[in-house]
């Protein structure tokens, strides 16, 4: 939800007409808020993810976007297995972070650990915004 939270805060302020989504790759906490060190998180940055909830991606979801973006290679296969039929399945690490695996900021708890996962997911985001509106 924080790379869909930063998404949207970019395209509203640089009035870009895009539309992003998010989802994950199981359903275990549909309907539920971000975690609550991730609200805090995207708030200290300005941007506020509690009018979003989790939910599963779905072929149908999926089939409404250009582009589909995972963090790391794991979310990326996991999308293949469960039959998410995409041609353009990606890793936000591919823009300009060499490929990166995006960590889950879910499994830590210090506070520099969300900041540095916070400016990974934030360049990342800048980086494939700024790929799809050249």
């Amino acid at each position: 939800m924080l790379a869909r939270g930063i998404a949207a805060d970019i395209i509203k302020k640089q009035g870009l007409g895009l539309v992003v989504d998010g989802a994950g790759i199981s359903s275990y906490h549909e309907g539920e808020l971000a975690h609550p060190p991730i609200i805090a998180l995207a708030k200290r940055h300005g941007i506020d993810l509690t009018p979003f909830r989790s939910k599963p991606i779905s072929q149908d979801l999926a089939s409404r976007f250009d582009r589909i973006v995972a963090m790391d290679r794991s979310n990326v296969e996991a999308l293949k297995s469960l039959g998410i039929a995409h041609p353009n399945i990606c890793k936000l690490g591919d823009f300009g972070l060499q490929g990166v695996d995006i960590p889950d900021p879910y499994t830590y708890t210090e506070e520099k650990d969300f900041e540095e996962i916070y400016a990974l997911i934030d360049l990342g985001v800048q980086n494939l915004l700024a790929s799809v509106h050249a």
